[in-house]
C-alpha cells in the first residue's frame, strides 16, 4: 500500500519544484546576506586618511548628493 511520501514522489513535478524552492531559499540565505561586508566609513582627522578611505568616503558623498 503506498504512502503519502510514496504518492508525492510519483509526481516528479511537484516534487521537483518543492526541492527548487528549497534550494532557493537555503542559497539566498547563504549568499543573500552581506558576505562581504562594507568598510565603514573613514572616521577622524581627513589629513590623516589613506587614498582608499579618502576615495571611499568621496564615493560615499556623491552618492549622496545624487539621491
Amino acid at each position: 500500500m503506498p504512502t503519502p511520501l510514496d504518492r508525492a514522489m510519483q509526481s516528479r513535478g511537484s516534487f521537483l519544484a518543492f526541492t527548487g524552492i528549497v534550494t532557493a531559499v537555503a542559497a539566498w540565505t547563504i549568499w543573500g546576506g552581506d558576505m562581504f561586508p562594507a568598510e565603514k566609513d573613514p572616521t577622524g582627522d581627513p589629513e590623516n586618511w589613506t587614498i582608499s578611505e579618502l576615495r571611499r568616503w568621496l564615493e560615499a558623498v556623491r552618492a549622496f548628493l545624487h539621491l
